[in-house]
């Protein structure tokens, strides 16, 4: 009886978890083209790297960037300040800078989107690769 109880609530908990797995931007009403982007290898004196990733709005409502925090000085975001319109597409523009870095990089930037409903999401953006010597 304890076996069976057991795999009851194991499979409750399995359940559970798979229905959680939201994909980024679904409570929102957003859909970004990537959430990773792998720049490869650079050098530390080497230019910045610049990706752009394209959100658009895929719900019923508007949809605003309340903050985008990078998660060091070494990156910084460019995104729309207005609300964005259903169906609309915007640039989400990311720089990140090498200099002073070596190893294996892996940046974030976490997007706060808030619909007109005010749902709001976080939304994490990355920028991975590897920074060689000059």
């Amino acid at each position: 009886m304890k076996k069976v109880i057991l795999m009851i609530f194991m499979a409750f908990v399995a359940v559970t978890a798979f229905a959680d797995r939201r994909v980024p931007g679904d409570k929102v009403g957003v859909s970004i083209d990537t959430l990773v982007y792998e720049f490869g290898t650079v050098k530390a004196n080497g230019p910045a790297v610049t990706h752009i990733y394209r959100m658009k709005v895929t719900g019923k409502q508007p949809v605003s960037i309340i903050q985008a925090v990078p998660s060091c000085g070494c990156t910084t975001p460019e995104y729309p300040r207005r609300p964005l319109k259903p169906g609309e597409t915007a640039d989400i523009k990311v720089v990140y800078d090498p200099k002073g870095q070596k190893g294996e990089q892996d940046k974030e930037v976490r997007l706060r989107v808030k619909n007109a409903d005010g749902k709001a999401e976080n939304i994490s953006l990355r920028l991975t690769g590897m920074v060689v010597p000059k």
